[in-house]
């Protein structure tokens, strides 16, 4: 979209106004994101203050395109709407929805009126706004017609005691919590769709996340590891600093595929890696880990194997997707921009050491023979030690 002639953008909140005394907090930290992201683009002075539970975002000088769609991953906003202020009179907001619709490059044919009238004290009541401003409208532009369930335009106008807005596009934001106001997560990532789609649904819970991804060197090449950053810079485009560890796994999965039975295999690496992702929670003061499972989808999401992961992990592993089928994940990475990078075809360790008939219901006595006998505590705290690590900002580079 053209932001040419917008300076001033309301940032509407999501569930900040259920916080109670906590609202200060909730609403700093978003602030402090918008802030962020803003200061990357625009190079001009801006400011961003609290206007009756939204937030207004505002400069001497126009904010550029690329703002709206960076400010629309913002976790804590619902919506995100360019706006002209004008005095607060009939008169003013009447030629402003003129000519924001005037402006168009496609002419609407139908629309409808919404005013929030926030200050009280203003002489007319919102119907009577929306009456004036719409008969406006139908005197000035000829092929407009009012249409109160299916507008093509919608006209938006809040009235506060200091201006009026008036606008006419409204943009969804990401919603739920503000970045890292709800706790820390290590976020294990693979080249699929699962895991990046997990890690946006507890981004929208404000989860600080710093991703892992265990990288199979020298079984898979360069380019699943370039694949994953290109993942991990979409991902962090969705909170406001993030940071990638590329862990060096592939002798670990050697050991493991030479030591344990064939069947055993797939749940034992994911142990592992489980047991990993901990140590770095250990590191960077993590709270729990995150991952793409969905219940049945391949065998070591079995709730057999779960269970087992679940006994043997030092921290909560949250599954947001547990429920979900393919085709609704799959939905779901199309809308947040990861599809087109997971669909890229990769070399998969996993899949090279896979047994032909994985265990679905796994053996208790043998998995803990198996671990007590085998340690890999040296190994993993090695390739911890060795992971490349990799920064990201609030836009993703």
């Amino acid at each position: 979209m053209t932001m040419e002639n917008y300076n001033t953008i309301l940032l509407n909140v999501d569930e900040l106004w259920l916080k109670g005394k906590n609202r200060p907090l909730y609403y700093k930290a978003a602030k402090r994101h918008v802030k962020e992201v803003v200061k990357l683009l625009h190079t001009a002075p801006f400011q961003i203050k609290n206007d009756n539970q939204r937030l207004v975002l505002s400069s001497q000088e126009n904010f550029c395109g690329e703002l709206i769609p960076a400010l629309q991953r913002i976790p804590g906003l619902f919506s995100i709407a360019p706006v002209r202020p004008v005095a607060a009179n009939l008169e003013d907001i009447c030629r402003a929805a003129i000519s924001e619709t005037e402006a168009l490059v496609t002419r609407p044919t139908s629309f409808k009126v919404f005013t929030k009238r926030i200050d009280k004290r203003f002489p007319h009541d919102s119907m009577e706004v929306s009456r004036q401003v719409g008969g406006a409208l139908l005197e000035k532009i000829e092929q407009l017609r009012v249409d109160v369930h299916h507008p093509e335009l919608k006209v938006q106008i809040k009235i506060t005691p200091e201006w009026a807005y008036v606008g006419i596009r409204e943009f969804k934001g990401v919603g739920g919590l503000p970045f890292a106001m709800t706790g820390n997560l290590v976020t294990l990532l693979s080249g699929g769709f699962d895991s990046p789609v997990a890690s946006y649904q507890m981004a929208k819970r404000g989860c600080r996340q710093s991703f892992v991804f265990f990288y199979a060197y020298p079984f898979v090449g360069e380019d699943v590891k370039e694949k994953i950053i290109k993942m991990s810079r979409v991902l962090a485009s969705y909170q406001r600093e993030s940071k990638l560890y590329v862990i060096p796994f592939g002798e670990i999965q050697k050991a493991i595929a030479k030591t344990c039975r064939e069947e055993y295999r797939t749940i034992l690496f994911r142990k592992l890696m489980v047991d990993a992702a901990n140590l770095l929670a250990d590191k960077i003061g993590a709270d729990a880990l995150l991952s793409g499972d969905a219940l049945g989808q391949v065998s070591s999401q079995t709730i057999g194997n779960i269970s087992l992961i679940d006994q043997i992990s030092k921290r909560p592993v949250f599954r947001p997707l547990l429920g979900n089928n393919k085709a609704e994940i799959i939905a779901l990475s199309r809308r947040i921009g990861t599809h087109d990078i997971s669909v890229i075809p990769h070399d998969d360790a996993c899949s090279l050491f896979a047994p032909k008939h994985p265990i679905i219901k796994p053996d208790k006595n043998y998995w803990d023979l198996y671990n007590k006998q085998n340690q890999f505590c040296d190994a993993l705290s090695d390739a911890l030690s060795n992971a490349e690590v990799f920064s990201f900002n609030a836009l993703g580079k």
